[in-house]
């Protein structure tokens, strides 16, 4: 367990990765499978990505994004957007069904709850519940970017109007990062927390 804790917290943002670095398009799709497991609201799953490995492209990002070096010399660069239009319930029921993850005498009931979910909490199937659900897919994206030998560094100072507009990507999709990914040449900053006691608070 102390092997996997250390892993865990020893990931860095990194910004100056080997340009010379080929990340593999099988190797894309298989990190993109495991981040999948990620959890979301009922399992809608509304991430949405589109991965540029292509340094042209990459110097036309990185003049979306303020010139920053690591998005010219990443290996990749993962674009994460959510998608609204996920959060259908006519899906839902085909998808679980096909999977057999529900029996079919278990779907009125269960989309029932659903619903009465979105009423509690509209935003949940609007920006902010797609924040929140792809920022869970985007944290294990990371993770699983360094169980390959990878690492990668999130970034939210991009014009993703202008990327969008340049890679022809859907208007409707929200933009939630920008993820920059290669094998590092200098580490990241070291980790500076606040010490546990001062966020927890203890419910006796």
């Amino acid at each position: 367990m102390e092997n996997i804790l250390n892993f865990l917290d020893e990931r860095r943002s990194v910004r100056h990765f080997d340009s010379q670095v080929i990340l593999e398009k099988s190797v894309i799709v298989d990190i993109l499978k495991h981040a999948s497991y990620a959890p979301s609201g009922n399992n809608f799953q509304p991430w949405r990505v589109a991965v540029v490995a292509d340094k042209e492209k990459q110097e036309r990002l990185a003049a979306f994004a303020a010139g920053q070096l690591q998005v010219k010399e990443a290996s990749a660069v993962f674009l994460l957007f959510g998608d609204k239009k996920a959060y259908d319930l006519e899906w839902w029921q085909d998808f679980h069904l096909q999977h057999e993850a529900i029996s079919k005498d278990k779907v009125a009931d269960k989309l029932l709850r659903i619903e009465r979910y979105f009423s509690l909490h509209p935003d949940d199937k609007d920006v902010e519940g797609l924040r929140l659900d792809v920022g869970l897919f985007a944290m294990n994206l990371m993770h699983v970017v360094r169980t390959y030998g990878y690492d990668s560094v999130p970034m939210r100072g991009v014009d993703f109007e202008a990327v969008k507009d340049y890679l022809k990507l859907s208007s409707d999709w929200e933009p939630i990062l920008m993820l920059s990914v290669g094998k590092a040449l200098k580490s990241g900053h070291p980790h500076v927390r606040r010490k546990v006691g001062e966020f927890l608070i203890f419910i006796d």
